[in-house]
């Protein structure tokens, strides 16, 4: 279901920030190649153990004229005033970004030089067919443009790609014969070299100056060669590339999935009103493994591309060769020799980290690492980077800390031998959440990491692998707009590390900066339409706080109020509860975020509040567990409580107006909170697109956190998640249940068994379909939030008692 905030494969099932608002993206970082989201424990302390109160429209010098101005309105949202303008460009060498300018050049930036730093490399006035996808190949000689998309998933899609010649401005269309719609084409990192996906198998073309086109794979029927089916997109790679090459480019590694055993998921397409061509319903079919069902049936392989007839296939562990279907969840170089890759077993909890040196005739494997989380799930989705020579590599491991503090997410550094041992490279109560580089000339490993003292604040960190010293990039910085302390930070490095793009996305309005290692060199883009936009608009204020959740946890809490809110209580207002929820998932932290929340707050003098409890990610291995193997439960147990608490704590909130609404695994959450709500804590809940069984969502991702579906396994779990055996909690509830037909993550089936359970049942409720829409809603978001907007009217009415 996708994470995300996080750069791991846990949140594939959309966390809140990706879906359910209008217009902000997921937080899931990815390296671009382009240019430019029951049981009620009785708690009856509320403590407040930190309220940090944060004014969004920022120093008390702006707060006049956003007060007097008019509030956010829904087509800010909706026109995407409110979206910060992310880093639009992509590191082409140490010192050089590629990026299109204002006026849409595309643009060549050189860091040292002083004078003219920008080459343009193809006026706007050329640019073809809307082309907004480019690289630039490694000899810097041709440029790659992607145009004509076909959407296919959440990542892949179809499209002509066009090579440019940058010294005549000759044009060559790939093309495999007659047909040019690609899958995926791919620079080598030498030369101008190409891998490309064609009906799903590998063509090579070895010099963009030769007609040379060499077959690699020879496959077909639902086979997938360098491109990953539907599962392996969605929850492990999180992209639509299954292929490496080598460093020097002489070989290449890709990742085989044959789904001839999955089973088929149908989804109808019912088209254009009016259209002949769709007088009968069409379909789209996809291969979609669901919990306990065939997986694809994995495998890696090799090439030596001056002789694509010499295929290597490199055989998982014998400890998971005969299991039931492996998961083959990353891989990278090592050296040009030795490739790398990370096995798990199918419930995830197992890994091995190995390495296969590739000979001309065979290859030799290593284990390096093997694990198992008896507690939990792996999350090893990112590949290892490694040490100028191959011998020592670093990745994030789960990893014990002193004073019994629990595990955390670490930066672990390992030697490339068998059975090597691990060095932990930081250590503390926190949470790594991304590894972004290594310098090998001064042996720096650079991350992303939260702070002990505040889980929702992010820094950039580098650690010395010599001395393990480490210094905080990031820590100090203000932003541009209103002087605020940068509290949560991104990066993405130049490919020797020399050099770095600082985006200091929050709590104020994002500004991006690029810097060396020594100092800053440019302030990139500062958002100031944007900051103009806060400058002028009333916005919501922002209140922190936290809350004790059974178990000795703390469940972390973020409010968005009414910018003339009064605390005193005279003033009652309704509170709408965003809930996510999911494993390792997280919403409070200190990024920059206008969204549909701040719009009810701002215009319609709604709380709205976010909830991290028992199972969301950030604050260790102990809270992150807790609803392992039985989804559903604590970490639904936890929105209810943490919401009482709130009512009962802040004297403004009004306990009779109280709503939930969430989207995906929120809108799962949302129906069993509502089903689990006995108390009458909320008056109405809102579910979107939600799992209503684990059994009808995707292999990978619920049995990573549920095992298998099966009497030997979890059965009982299952049936305790099973939303669809809820539907008593239903009764005389107010409930909206909306979802797209076209929905190839969580299928509209989900919902229309839901509404027939409650339907059987004589439980009224609200319903809306959005005839071929996916996941996202994407296409028709005005009308869903006036819907939204509707249903909360008259959920919040207030009704005389009398009457």
């Amino acid at each position: 279901m996708t994470g995300n905030a996080q750069s791991n494969g846990s949140s594939n099932l959309e966390i809140a920030q990706s879906n359910q608002d209008l217009i902000m993206t997921k937080g899931k970082r990815k390296k671009r190649t382009w240019i430019i989201a029951g049981v009620v424990c009785t708690i009856v302390v509320a403590l407040v153990v930190a309220a940090i109160v944060l004014l969004t429209n920022g120093e008390e010098e702006n707060k006049k004229p956003t007060e007097e101005g008019p509030a956010l309105s829904l087509e800010d949202l909706l026109h995407g005033k409110v979206i910060p303008n992310p880093f639009n460009a992509t590191w082409v060498s140490d010192k050089e970004l590629l990026y299109t300018d204002s006026t849409g050049n595309l643009v060549l930036y050189t860091l040292d030089l002083s004078n003219n730093p920008t080459k343009v490399l193809l006026p706007a006035k050329e640019s073809i067919l809307g082309g907004n996808n480019f690289e630039i190949s490694a000899d810097k000689n041709y440029l790659k443009v992607a145009h004509s998309f076909q959407k296919v998933y959440r990542h892949s899609y179809k499209a002509k790609y066009t090579i440019i010649n940058l010294s005549n401005n000759e044009r060559t269309e790939l093309r495999v014969g007659d047909n040019s719609d690609l899958l995926l084409a791919v620079w080598a990192p030498v030369g101008n070299a190409l891998a490309f996906v064609f009906d799903n198998n590998i063509y090579y073309k070895p010099s963009m100056t030769s007609d040379d086109v060499k077959q690699i794979t020879r496959d077909n029927g639902f086979v997938y060669n360098g491109i990953p089916d539907w599962v392996y997109e969605e929850e492990v790679f999180s992209s639509n590339k299954a292929l490496w090459f080598s460093p020097d480019g002489k070989k290449l590694a890709f990742g085989r999935f044959d789904d001839a055993s999955v089973p088929l998921m149908v989804l109808p397409i019912y088209g254009e009103p009016g259209s002949l061509i769709f007088q009968y319903p069409r379909a789209q079919v996809i291969k979609y493994p669901k919990a306990g069902t065939p997986n694809p049936v994995v495998s890696l392989h090799t090439v030596d591309l001056n002789d694509v007839t010499d295929i290597k296939k490199l055989d998982p562990p014998s400890d998971l060769a005969n299991s039931q279907q492996p998961i083959l969840s990353a891989v990278s170089w090592a050296t040009n020799d030795i490739v790398s890759a990370i096995w798990m077993n199918r419930v995830q909890n197992k890994a091995f980290i190995v390495t296969y040196l590739i000979t001309q005739s065979s290859y030799t494997m290593e284990i390096i690492r093997s694990l198992f989380e008896p507690s939990g799930w792996l999350e090893l989705f990112t590949a290892p980077i490694f040490s100028k020579n191959g011998s020592q590599m670093a990745l994030i491991l789960s990893h014990e800390q002193e004073n019994n503090l629990g595990s955390y997410r670490h930066v672990i550094l390992l030697s490339r031998s068998e059975n090597a041992s691990s060095e932990p490279l930081t250590k503390g109560a926190f949470v790594v959440t991304e590894i972004l580089g290594w310098n090998h000339d001064q042996n720096q490993i650079f991350y992303l990491a939260n702070t002990a003292d505040d889980a929702a604040v992010q820094h950039l960190y580098s650690v010395s692998v010599d001395t393990k010293q480490i210094k905080c990039l990031s820590c100090g910085v203000k932003s541009k707009n209103k002087q605020m302390d940068c509290l949560y930070n991104v990066a993405e490095f130049s490919e020797d590390c020399s050099h770095y793009v600082l985006t200091c996305a929050g709590p104020d309005v994002p500004d991006i900066s690029v810097h060396s290692l020594e100092k800053k060199i440019i302030d990139w883009n500062q958002n100031e339409e944007l900051q103009e936009l806060t400058r002028t608009k009333r916005l919501p204020k922002s209140q922190r706080m936290s809350f004790e959740v059974e178990g000795g946890f703390k469940a972390q809490v973020n409010l968005k109020l009414p910018s003339d809110f009064d605390a005193s209580g005279n003033t009652k207002y309704p509170m709408l509860v965003n809930v996510y929820a999911g494993p390792d998932s997280f919403q409070v932290v200190e990024k920059f975020n206008i969204d549909w929340g701040s719009y009810l707050a701002a215009n319609k003098s709604i709380i709205y509040a976010t909830i991290d409890g028992r199972s969301s990610g950030l604050k260790g291995n102990d809270m992150l567990f807790a609803s392992y193997r039985r989804l559903g439960t604590v970490e639904i147990t936890d929105q209810i409580n943490v919401t009482k608490q709130i009512q009962d704590t802040l004297p403004y909130v009004d306990s009779r107006r109280t709503a939930i609404w969430g989207w995906s695994y929120g809108g799962y959450a949302s129906g069993m909170i509502l089903a689990n709500d006995h108390e009458g804590i909320f008056k109405c809940g809102i579910s979107v697109a939600p799992v209503t069984d684990w059994a009808l969502y995707d292999s990978i991702y619920t049995e990573r956190f549920m095992g298998l579906p099966t009497i030997q396994d979890n059965y009982e779990g299952y049936r305790n998640a099973n939303l669809l055996l809820k539907y008593e909690g239903l009764r005389d509830k107010q409930y909206f249940l909306i979802h797209g037909t076209h929905d190839d993550n969580v299928h509209y089936q989900q919902s229309m068994l839901w509404a027939k359970v409650l339907e059987q049942n004589d439980i009224l409720f609200r319903q809306l379909s959005y005839p071929d829409e996916d996941h996202s809603l994407g296409s028709v978001r005005p009308h869903l939030y006036h819907s939204l907007e509707d249903f909360l009217d008259e959920c919040f009415i207030e009704k005389d008692n009398n009457n």
